[in-house]
């Protein structure tokens, strides 16, 4: 048998995420865990409104003697008496290495990494390795419109930049950008819950003084060298006036979650102030790679 405690693991699998974390933290889960369940995103909710996917998969992990059926038993008076959920009993080792073989350790360009806070990475002496803990998983890397993002970072000049991560998630294009460079990375988010990863993340990563989460109404019309943006395309053709504010002269533009056959409408909402080169794609996920004009 493993040594440490025991978990109790359970997880949900329904398209209302934030019913589901909302039992999870009623009942002090010591970590939730948010991911796609299936393989394209239906549901796109306005600039006002968290983004979903179509069908998550939630998983809530509590310490050794937490009760089962309570929490079982709230997930259902939420989400509906057919809800999916499946309750595990783990050693910690069992948890810690189930975690890290869904999530192995990512390489984006040359030297950027992506991996759970203790698994090894085989890197240069130069490399960036980005340390993400397992119960702060809303974005992980091993999506793609989180990969093409990455990966667009991993080659950029961030040097002395100051960037704007607009729904920054769990962080980790904010982190990444200021572990490879960035001087500054303002990271907001509509869900408190994702702000507070961000910054735990950021802390975990030593680059928590140079990460900034204010409110959104609080930016004002500050101008930034860098402008990110992955979500989905209904609310970045909403945002469209938004980011173009916060995109200075000649600043790099970069949106994703949005699929291939929605380019036109996305690049369309911002073709009056950026120029845009070749979309990214990967697996039917776009990213649009735009710049700011300069006049």
């Amino acid at each position: 048998m493993a040594d440490g405690p025991a978990w109790l693991q359970i997880t949900v699998e329904t398209p209302r995420a934030s019913l589901a974390e909302a039992v999870f933290e009623s009942f002090d889960a010591e970590a939730v865990t948010v991911l796609d369940a299936g393989d394209d995103i239906t549901v796109e909710n306005t600039p006002n409104e968290q983004p979903a996917f179509a069908d998550s998969r939630i998983t809530g992990l509590f310490t050794d003697g937490t009760r089962a059926e309570p929490i079982e038993a709230a997930l259902r008076e939420a989400l509906g008496a057919d809800a999916t959920i499946r309750i595990d009993r783990l050693e910690n080792e069992d948890w810690a290495s189930a975690w890290l073989a869904q999530h192995p350790p990512i390489r984006f360009g040359a030297r950027l990494w992506i991996a759970p806070h203790n698994a090894p990475v085989a890197a240069d002496d130069d490399a960036i390795v980005v340390r993400l803990d397992p119960g702060l998983a809303f974005g992980t890397g091993t999506h793609p419109t989180t990969a093409l993002c990455l990966g667009w970072l991993a080659e950029a000049d961030l040097a002395d930049k100051q960037v704007l991560d607009y729904g920054c998630g769990s962080g980790i294009l904010a982190v990444a950008a200021a572990r490879l460079g960035a001087a500054s990375v303002t990271a907001v988010d509509i869900d408190d819950q994702a702000v507070r990863a961000t910054r735990e993340n950021a802390e975990r990563n030593g680059v928590l003084d140079r990460i900034h989460t204010p409110a959104l109404d609080a930016i004002g019309d500050r101008e930034f060298d860098i402008v990110l943006a992955n979500i989905l395309a209904k609310p970045l053709i909403a945002l469209a006036p938004t980011l173009t504010a916060h995109a200075a002269p000649g600043a790099p533009l970069v949106l994703s979650g949005l699929l291939t056959r929605q380019i036109d409408d996305v690049q369309n909402a911002y073709t009056r102030a950026f120029t845009f080169t070749e979309p990214a794609i990967e697996d039917d996920w776009v990213r649009l790679n735009g710049k700011r004009r300069l006049a």
